[in-house]
């Protein structure tokens, strides 16, 4: 079989029953929703708290953006491609949100939390395990680093656009780069095996670099300390390090890496089954999800801004109710105050006129 025939194999004569087309929907909707309001959760607690952020937590507030656009561009046209809203005109899926903008915008997007993870788990290699070093981790190199990951994300998203690479409908929302034309073409092989060395095998390995030296930093640690009074504090603290590392490793590679494979083997000439493609690239989507339950939710110090804000909301919300009741009470005060005075004036006689 030839690389055409097999294009064409790949593309057409796929279809689910109306079913599985609810189903891929409901999910969609459902984890765009749950991935909008978590991520959107975190920025405003981090704009709440921003006057007392440290400079790494802005990758936090920059890897909630990123995933909060996954949850809204990411699942939004397939939820109005399954569920036939606007359809039957077809002017909003076909002129403005066309394949290549759904594409583009979910690449763009989705390298930048990628590439955002990276960058976390350097800074936490260099604190756990270079803390001399930690002094570089100021505003400005964080500034620097966000500006990086921006300008690599829109150069590969973009490089589709422009002629290098192209972006195809998989169905059901799964707008992506065309990887088997990576089987004709040498210019689309050569954007292929670039974006997957700079946005997949890059950053798994720099991500388990950092996290294996963290943890065998943190036994390390442990057996040198071994024999001497250690307080429970830097027990949980070793505990937290090394769970945390592993979550964020395996939720990484639980998300992204059935969806690597397979564009991977798709390049390579081989044929993957249409559904199988597509239900990874939705698992691949769901790690805008659970990034925030990972990053936030084992997070002691964003717990506590969390019990803060509420705090806040709590006493504003105390004091806004308690107004009115001042309010009153005052005035009723100040009558009270005024009755002995009117009931004064009231008893004074007027004065007689002389005649």
């Amino acid at each position: 079989m030839d690389s055409s025939s097999l294009l064409h194999s790949n593309k057409s004569g796929f279809a689910v029953s109306e079913d599985w087309e609810t189903i891929i929907g409901v999910y969609l909707l459902t984890l765009g929703w749950l991935s909008w309001l978590g991520n959107g959760g975190v920025i405003f607690i981090m704009y709440n708290q921003r006057h007392s952020l440290d400079p790494q937590d802005y990758l936090t507030f920059n890897l909630a953006v990123s995933d909060a656009g996954i949850s809204l561009f990411g699942y939004s046209r397939g939820i109005l491609e399954l569920f036939n809203v606007l359809r039957d005109d077809g002017f909003l899926i076909t002129s403005v949100w066309t394949c290549k903008v759904d594409g583009f915008i979910i690449l763009f997007f989705g390298l930048i939390s990628i590439n955002t993870l990276t960058a976390i788990s350097v800074i936490r290699y260099i604190k756990g395990c270079q803390p001399h070093q930690a002094h570089k981790i100021d505003r400005k190199n964080i500034t620097l680093t966000m500006i990086v990951i921006w300008a690599t994300a829109l150069f590969w998203a973009s490089a589709p656009l422009l002629g290098w690479g192209s972006y195809t409908d998989h169905k059901y929302g799964t707008c992506e780069i065309d990887w088997i034309k990576a089987t004709f073409s040498v210019v689309y092989k050569s954007y292929v095996i670039g974006i997957f060395i700079s946005g997949f095998f890059i950053p798994v390995s720099i991500m388990v670099f950092c996290y294996v030296s963290i943890i065998k930093t943190v036994k390390s640690s442990h057996k040198t300390t071994r024999g001497k009074k250690i307080s429970q504090r830097q027990r949980l603290m070793e505990r937290n390090i090394t769970q945390v590392s592993f979550v964020i490793c395996f939720a990484f590679f639980l998300a992204w890496s059935p969806y690597a494979v397979i564009s991977m083997w798709s390049a390579c000439g081989f044929q993957v089954p249409a559904l199988t493609n597509v239900l990874a690239s939705l698992f691949a989507k769901s790690a805008s999800f659970y990034n925030p339950l990972i990053y936030m939710g084992m997070s002691s110090k964003f717990r506590k801004d969390i019990r803060n804000l509420f705090q806040c909301l709590n006493q504003d919300k105390d004091s806004a109710l308690q107004m009115p009741v001042q309010m009153l009470n005052q005035r009723n005060e100040a009558a009270v105050l005024l009755k002995p005075q009117r009931e004064f004036v009231s008893k004074v006689p007027e004065a007689e006129t002389p005649g």
